[in-house]
């Protein structure tokens, strides 16, 4: 079996294998448009981001993807070389990778992830933050 080279599913005779989150994982992301995983929810770092086509989350990591090759771009907080990322299961363009940040204010950014929320849904256990547990509560 080859692995792929960066964060995401493994090929084997042409066979896509899919990364699955720990069972135990509370909140998860998944891709809107085949539903693949792509992050744990204690994985998310900030929700104020602006991608391409809107609001995006910054993510520590992500899994079922796979990544460009790295260009620089001038974003809306200066020079970056980034790669773009892309779901390995239906290959749709989720948002990218930082690769390198050239203003040392940037710095924290090296190695995480931008996915555009139009792109993503939150799955396993959102539900459950909106239930009443009082109801189950034995007195």
């Amino acid at each position: 079996m080859v692995k792929n080279s960066h964060h995401g599913g493994s090929k084997a005779l042409g066979k896509l294998f899919q990364f699955y989150l720990p069972a135990k994982t509370h909140r998860t992301y998944s891709c809107l448009h085949c539903r693949a995983q792509l992050a744990n929810h204690d994985d998310l770092i900030s929700k104020s981001f602006q991608g391409s086509q809107g609001r995006a989350y910054l993510f520590n990591s992500v899994v079922n993807v796979n990544t460009s090759a790295a260009e620089e771009r001038v974003l809306l907080t200066g020079l970056h070389e980034v790669a773009d990322v892309y779901c390995d299961c239906c290959k749709t363009l989720l948002g990218w990778k930082y690769e390198h940040a050239f203003e040392s204010s940037q710095k924290y950014k090296e190695g995480k992830y931008i996915i555009e929320l139009v792109h993503m849904i939150k799955d396993n256990g959102w539900d459950d933050e909106n239930v009443d547990q009082s109801k189950y509560l034995k007195k």
